[in-house]
């Protein structure tokens, strides 16, 4: 038992409880979607662009820079990521994207064709690849680490039934296999079935923030729910785990436990899918499971047989009543809409055009 009390005490640690949150929160800007603006470009003879390199000579519009335009300005500090050198090795080593320059226009009309898609694809790593730094900085070691031992030493203390576990098991392969079907490709052989960000390989600050900053950033009553929610249900639950566990009373500890268990394991799984780049529809549906069942166990908790007493009584009241309005008020109905349009918006769609004063409706702008 002095085990269990010693790896729970890190729970108390502030980046372990803002870590329970249901969906992440960015402080990230919403960024605005305005259409493009269109030129009209005339015509000019085939024969004209043959003969012209690209960008001199050639009658386009915006007109060419003077100075040819290197990939290496686009990135900070002039420095290509390892991924684009990997990828202009990969491509120099197939023959396709350094073979000598000529003067045929068979081979111009491949390299107009090969290298955009090469560009594409360069760009596409480095989004990914600056998405999974984010995500790591973001996320500390010792957040990670923490709710792995709270649930192993649960587990091992004897506080969690074999049943409990194995749902656990069955909803992180339930999980896995939704992210490998959104990981596999269409018929075309290169777009997933559901992508996890935009063909071009711009991270939108939706998709970093699918609620918005005006709910993450702004809102006190937020702020006040999520800090509400660590207080009833992590210190709370954990106090009265303690305390009947140093009296004897197992069977009130184990009660108190299987909430926490599943949170532990909740908190995990977001933290996975926030590594593995997993789309927006697949990781909201993390949150909203788990408190789904974590709603069955604490009714079980609320109508013990067992004398709990009245603070515990009180305890259990309280979690119930408050992860039933998180359920049913705020991830159903807030939380899912917004990643789902943050995810068809900012991700599947290529221009989003709103009626007038449909905007507050898209559920993106407050």
């Amino acid at each position: 038992m002095s085990m269990l009390i010693v790896l729970l005490l890190p729970l108390f640690h502030k980046s372990y409880v803002d870590g329970f949150c249901s969906i992440e929160a960015s402080r990230r800007s919403l960024p605005k979607y305005n259409s493009p603006n269109r030129h009209r470009v005339g015509k000019v003879p085939k024969t004209v662009l043959f003969s012209s390199s690209y960008g001199r000579g050639a009658e386009i519009w915006p007109p060419a820079n003077e100075e040819p335009v290197r990939l290496e300005q686009s990135f900070p500090n002039g420095i290509l990521p390892d991924e684009v050198v990997q990828t202009f090795a990969s491509l120099s080593s197939e023959g396709g994207a350094t073979t000598p320059q000529s003067t045929s226009i068979d081979s111009k009309k491949q390299r107009r064709i090969y290298v955009p898609r090469a560009i594409g694809r360069i760009l596409r790593r480095a989004a990914y690849a600056q998405e999974e730094t984010e995500s790591e900085g973001t996320t500390s070691s010792s957040m990670e680490k923490t709710p792995i031992l709270v649930a192993a030493a649960l587990v091992l203390s004897g506080m969690i039934r074999p049943l409990d576990a194995l749902l656990v098991s069955f909803l992180t392969g339930y999980f896995v296999i939704l992210f490998l079907w959104a990981r596999s490709l269409r018929r075309d052989g290169v777009t997933p079935v559901m992508p996890s960000l935009p063909p071009q390989g711009h991270v939108p600050n939706l998709v970093s923030n699918p609620l918005g900053p005006g709910l993450t950033s702004f809102s006190w009553s937020y702020d006040f729910w999520l800090k509400t929610g660590a207080l009833l249900g992590l210190a709370a639950p954990l106090a009265m785990m303690l305390r009947y566990a140093l009296t004897d009373r197992l069977d009130c500890a184990r009660a108190c436990a299987r909430p926490i268990f599943f949170m532990c394991c909740q908190a995990i799984s977001e933290a996975a899918s926030r590594r593995s780049l997993t789309p927006l529809p697949i990781r909201i549906l993390i949150p909203v499971a788990y408190n789904t069942i974590r709603l069955g166990y604490l009714w079980s908790w609320v109508f013990q047989p067992l004398a709990l007493g009245h603070l515990g009584q009180a305890v259990a009241i309280a979690n119930l009543a408050y992860w039933a309005t998180n359920l049913f008020g705020f991830l159903i109905p807030v939380a899912t809409v917004r990643y789902m349009r943050a995810h068809f918006f900012a991700v599947e769609a290529e221009q989003v055009t709103t009626r007038a004063s449909m905007e507050d409706s898209a559920g993106l702008m407050f």
